[in-house]
């Protein structure tokens, strides 16, 4: 079998978290619901609308900690009116963020794999003999440097990287991820669904400390 290309089929969107029941937020100092998170960005619905482009700060409490992101809005579409809604206006507005802080990035991420292994948690049954990915979500990498790990027909194959972006069919982490997570990774998505797959994908952006087009700095929100 000749060489493959090192950058095969990637996804460029990171993976979304879906929530069955919206977290409260807020944009600009305004009430919004979070309606789905990635690392790169998030999905809300509120009651007033946004200009495109327009710098907002995206503030989240979740279990006593306080997430701060800044970002700019990518799109504000108005919805249909929702019965029980407080206003006549209801805009899902979707925005990307920019920057954060150290302390924010790493709340981030725990909200993410927080909601992550819940998701997977209710799949596991199913999946006889896979070890717990719980403790994975907190190994982060520094480095920059990643691995991408693409199953083929004849297994997996792992290649070096200097690009975060994410496989079609596979997922890439952090270089710095131990063997034995990368193992529990690797075993986790062979025995998943589709869904279960999605899933262990966003596990394995989570490993990426800093995500293309976000960096994280300290700012004064």
């Amino acid at each position: 079998m000749g060489n493959r290309p090192e950058f095969y089929e990637v996804k460029r969107q990171f993976e979304r978290i879906h929530f069955d029941h919206p977290i409260p937020a807020s944009l600009g100092g305004r009430p919004v619901f979070l309606l789905d998170l990635a690392i790169g960005g998030a999905r809300l619905l509120g009651g007033f609308r946004v200009k495109p482009a327009s710098n907002q700060e995206l503030g989240i409490e979740w279990k006593g900690k306080s997430i701060r992101l800044k970002c700019t809005v990518t799109r504000c579409t108005m919805q249909p009116f929702v019965p029980g809604a407080s206003t006549n206006e209801s805009c899902e507005i979707g925005v990307r963020i920019v920057e954060s802080t150290e302390e924010s990035n790493r709340f981030i991420h725990e909200l993410i794999g927080h909601y992550v292994m819940l998701a997977i948690e209710e799949q596991r049954a199913n999946w006889a003999g896979v070890a717990p990915t719980g403790p994975y979500v907190h190994m982060e990498g520094k480095s920059g440097r990643y691995r991408r790990c693409e199953l083929f027909a004849d297994g997996w194959k792992f290649s070096a990287t200097t690009r975060p972006e994410q496989p079609l069919s596979g997922f890439t982490i952090s270089a710095d991820v131990p063997p034995r997570y990368l193992e529990m990774l690797c075993e986790t998505y062979e025995k998943a669904d589709n869904e279960g797959r999605r899933l262990t994908r966003i596990l394995a952006e989570l490993s990426i400390n800093k995500a293309e087009g976000v960096p994280t700095r300290r700012y004064i929100p």
